[in-house]
């Protein structure tokens, strides 16, 4: 391999000069490979409309509030992609090519102060196929934006409930299921800073390329290990998708995402709301998901605009993981490993674990 000129190599020793020194050598070649990546050959982030990805050498970009605002063409309408409770997401484009999707704090918002910190942590150490890429920041005076990487084909919860939106098909629902698995999975048994609980997991904060690959996004409610939180957050949280230990007691851990995991499997397989409304009343999903599993009445847990194309094998696994993500008991709920070889292959640990939760079934 080739030593850049740069570096300023001693003259036949092969040692750093001491006018250069070691460090001005390792910045040199840090500068080398940041150029070498830094081209129109970055890797293709989705292969269905050619997006491309950025790759992460340094840390993340300080980027002037004037760069984020000729990128969104001055935060247009036009570019909005989205509204939260703590502030605005738009669309852009930086003079290199890279689409971004700016996220910009409302100034009203202490929430949302907050939430800018947390998510900037989290994205320190949360780098993995399956979760969002974070390019950089913005703070000047009262602007706070995060610049992430722009996903380019809308969130999960556009493909299961939007009219418009084309049918996801069976074997995309499977995929997405284990890719959002394992980015859970990472988060909570392999970030070198975890576990990172996300608790905010629905279909809403998942996004996806044409490829149909999930990236989990949306860290503003995250916390680093299990612990006690506010009312606030409690009531800020995704309605229908908390854990009973988290809604009654505020008590947050890696199985409170497990049971919002379990939720989103049952959206997935069945292609229904969190909370469907029948006149003055009100039905969760798992008043009406759990009697099927338990009477393996999975032809009508089944979205019907799949029923027949789905596999009937990968329906069974991926009913009973959610099945067992939802228990009341946080202490019976699986690890996110664990679903995971459960919805990708089946093996004999997971037999057992599976017998010793889920009730014999009876027709």
């Amino acid at each position: 391999m080739s030593i850049p000129s740069c570096c300023n190599i001693g003259a036949g020793d092969g040692q750093a000069s001491p006018q250069g020194g070691l460090a001005d050598t390792g910045e040199c070649i840090e500068a080398n490979m940041t150029s070498q990546y830094d081209t129109p050959e970055r890797p293709v982030l989705c292969m269905g409309c050619g997006l491309k990805s950025a790759i992460y050498i340094n840390e993340y970009t300080k980027f002037p509030f004037s760069e984020i605002q000729t990128a969104t063409s001055d935060f247009s309408k036009e570019n909005l992609l989205g509204e939260g409770g703590f502030g605005h997401v738009y669309k852009g484009q930086l003079n290199g090519g890279q689409l971004i999707a700016a996220k910009l704090r409302k100034e009203a918002s202490f929430e949302g102060y907050t939430e800018f910190f947390t998510e900037m942590q989290v994205f320190r150490f949360a780098r993995h196929r399956n979760i969002v890429g974070l390019l950089g920041y913005c703070c000047e005076e009262t602007h706070n934006i995060l610049v992430y990487e722009y996903i380019c084909n809308n969130s999960l919860e556009w493909h299961l409930f939007d009219q418009s939106a084309n049918l996801l098909e069976w074997n995309k629902r499977h995929a997405i299921a284990i890719g959002i698995a394992k980015g859970m999975r990472f988060l909570h048994e392999e970030c070198r800073a975890g576990p990172i609980i996300h608790l905010d997991l629905q279909p809403s904060n998942v996004l996806l390329t044409h490829d149909f690959v999930p990236m989990l996004g949306d860290f503003g409610f995250a916390k680093w290990k299990a612990c006690k939180v506010s009312s606030e957050t409690m009531i800020l949280g995704p309605s229908g998708y908390l854990a009973p230990e988290h809604a009654e007691h505020g008590i947050a851990s890696v199985k409170t995402d497990v049971f919002a995991f379990g939720i989103l499997l049952f959206q997935l397989i069945s292609g229904r709301k969190v909370l469907e409304e029948h006149g003055r009343w009100c039905t969760h999903i798992l008043q009406w998901a759990e009697p099927l599993v338990e009477t393996l009445a999975l032809n009508i847990l089944v979205d019907d605009r799949v029923k027949d194309t789905h596999d009937s094998y990968g329906l069974y696994h991926l009913a009973k993981a959610a099945y067992l993500c939802v228990r009341t008991n946080p202490e019976q709920r699986p690890s996110m490993g664990e679903v995971v070889r459960l919805i990708e292959v089946e093996n004999e640990n997971i037999q057992d674990l599976s017998q010793l939760f889920i009730p014999h079934f009876t027709n």
